[in-house]
């Protein structure tokens, strides 16, 4: 089963601080978003990258990625005001004829080869799979003055991951309806869950598979890489 992947890179990494935008942010000697990219380019059903970007560095971004261009397609063109937009933007960018796509954060580097499998396999049978893993602390949801209104069952709770892998068919509907009504999402998957067009399926990601958020998460992710090779 062939599939696209879409890169949202067009944030600004607020929280993480720093100049550049965080998927250009030095990890063990290669750009973040390098990374990134680099299990899925070994994935022979890969057959098309889209990276959305922020406009004023495109050509970086594109630099940062250019060890694989000679594998797979990769495009980077330009990102929109936010991550659902982004999105959208690599999604109707695409060029191949892939049935499927997965959206994966620039910032998680960390990706197995394992969890992408699991994603892609899961698309046999659902319009959308997520990877995650169960919630092991307790979860309470609170009003705005951070009273507590509820103690949620964690046994039924997953905190979920990226890569989604998502029906391309069905996303460019959900995507095209969002615009028309106004609706954002957190994540690529409630598109699919808010709109009703299909089965979504969590399927177990993997602990090492963060995202860099903030700057203590910074040797984490460098641990985790270290013994990946950097060419």
């Amino acid at each position: 089963m062939s599939y696209a992947l879409l890169i949202p890179a067009a944030g600004k990494g607020e929280r993480f601080g720093g100049e550049l935008p965080k998927a250009l942010t030095p990890v063990n000697g290669k750009p973040l978003i390098w990374w990134s990219l680099k299990c899925f380019v070994q994935d022979s059903r890969l057959e098309e990258v889209s990276i959305a970007a922020p406009d004023e560095y495109i050509s970086a971004i594109a630099e940062s990625v250019g060890d694989f261009v000679e594998i797979v397609r990769i495009s980077v063109i330009s990102g929109g005001l936010t991550r659902q937009d982004s999105v959208g933007q690599a999604l109707f960018n695409l060029k191949s004829g892939a049935d499927n796509v997965l959206v994966h954060d620039a910032a998680r580097p960390a990706i197995s080869r394992d969890v992408i499998d699991r994603v892609v396999e899961g698309l046999d049978h659902n319009v959308a799979v997520v990877p995650g893993l169960p919630v092991t602390d307790t979860v309470k949801r609170v009003d705005k003055n951070l009273t507590v209104r509820e103690t949620l069952n964690r046994e039924v709770l997953f905190a979920v991951q990226t890569p989604q892998g998502i029906r391309l068919r069905e996303f460019q509907r959900a995507h095209r309806m969002a615009k028309e009504h106004q609706i954002q999402c957190t994540d690529d998957a409630a598109l699919i869950e808010y709109f009703q067009l299909g089965s979504v399926k969590v399927v177990f990601g993997d602990p090492q598979n963060i995202k860099l958020t903030l700057p203590h998460d910074l040797p984490r992710v460098e641990t985790f890489l270290r013994d990946i090779p950097s060419n």
